[in-house]
């Protein structure tokens, strides 16, 4: 059944997740166990069957990521059929949920690529899911305004260490619940529906 007439997630996606889960030990980076099964989900969301979407893994531009950096960053954007963004994801191990500053880091590094694609989105609004395992936060800009939800919530005390509670209710729905089934439905409805009105 298509994800527009569905009710819960497929079981065999949640069996997808739950096995790249358990792939906690291999040699590869952590992050990469997400990005087969995301990319699954989004395909999924946005109908296997159709053109008008595809999605597509993307490294940050080089003057977000300077030559010596260490992490290798990849995240995954839905393009409409002209190759303009309508959604993306930043994927993190689930290990990034846990500690204060790896949150405020992920936080920041989905609002630089707000700045990066914001211009080029076609609708009124560019979705956007920061995902640490399974926990998610979602992002919306608006595209006439530049505003940014949710707000940025800057460093308590610069001089100090972040708190050990910082942004730690900010990625608070699991997408693999019927509530992150639920958030899903409204963000990819919104996008279909304004892909229809261009």
């Amino acid at each position: 059944m298509p994800f527009t007439t569905d009710a819960a997630w497929p079981a065999g996606l949640l069996k997808i997740f739950e096995k790249c889960r358990q792939s906690r030990h291999e040699l590869q980076p952590l992050e990469n166990r997400y990005y087969g099964p995301y990319n699954k989900l989004l395909t999924y969301c946005f109908g296997p069957d159709t053109f008008e979407f595809f999605v597509a893994p993307q490294s940050p531009p080089s003057e977000l990521s300077p030559p010596d950096y260490f992490e290798y960053i990849v995240f995954l954007v839905v393009f409409d059929v002209q190759r303009r963004p309508v959604l993306l994801a930043e994927i993190k191990d689930d290990a990034w949920a846990i500690r204060p500053e790896l949150r405020f880091k992920a936080d920041d590094q989905i609002r630089q690529r707000y700045d990066s694609m914001l211009y080029d989105c076609p609708l009124p609004r560019l979705w956007g899911l920061s995902l640490l395992g399974t926990s998610l936060r979602v992002y919306c800009g608006d595209v006439v305004t530049r505003d940014l939800g949710p707000v940025f919530e800057s460093r308590p005390s610069p001089g100090r260490t972040l708190p050990r509670k910082f942004l730690g209710e900010a990625w608070n729905i699991d997408i693999l619940s019927q509530e992150g089934f639920d958030k899903m439905k409204e963000v990819v409805g919104d996008i279909v529906s304004n892909v229809a009105a261009l």
